[in-house]
């Protein structure tokens, strides 16, 4: 399944790309997700922890970068994991390509080539699809708040600095209210045509 997606950061195109290729810096905003060791072939270890209504998935496997054009400012990013708890896996190819957006900001364009079996897969495409985008538009608001400009340190006896942000897990309870949410709009925007 393929799933297109764009978002825009408050970077300059060049920054945002470098920011993109530091999974140090990306991993902690995807919801649920935690990054490991790094391994002998340069890959990351990863554990993304999915809730949907009583269903919880939690996935161990492996990322990397395994292309990068930085002259055109692309990356292809891999991922594979096993469900650690059933036989469903998860893999997936992403591209991404950062544009200057003409604003002193950055656009960022992704597809995502997904391949799931098990219980996630028999949720169904829809869900997937929505689930899909809810955690790339969570990941895109959580590296827009990190890329953001700082704020002034505070003077002796202030407030300590805040900690960057992170992305929250994925709840399944919100998420499900969410998407029944965005369902019911689209279907009343058919409607209305």
């Amino acid at each position: 399944m393929e799933i297109a997606t764009d978002f825009e950061l408050p970077l300059a195109a060049d920054d945002a790309y470098r920011m993109l290729l530091d999974l140090e810096q990306v991993a902690p905003c995807m919801p649920g997700a935690s990054l490991g060791d790094e391994r002998e072939d340069q890959s990351r270890e990863l554990t993304v922890t999915v809730r949907l209504g009583p269903m919880k998935f939690v996935y161990g496997g492996t990322v990397r970068i395994s292309e990068r054009h930085d002259k055109e400012r692309r990356a292809v990013l891999v991922g594979a994991a096993d469900e650690q708890r059933g036989q469903g896996s998860a893999s997936a190819t992403i591209t991404m390509t950062v544009s200057d957006n003409g604003s002193g900001a950055s656009r960022v364009d992704s597809l995502a080539v997904l391949d799931l079996t098990g219980r996630a897969a028999q949720t169904g495409r829809g869900i997937v699809e929505d689930v899909s985008r809810r955690m790339v538009r969570d990941m895109a608001s959580c590296l827009a708040a990190k890329a953001a400009p700082a704020e002034p340190e505070p003077t002796e006896g202030g407030a300590p600095p805040a900690p960057a942000p992170q992305a929250k897990p994925i709840s399944g309870g919100k998420l499900f209210l969410s998407l029944l949410w965005e369902r019911i709009a689209r279907l009343f925007r058919r409607r209305e045509r």
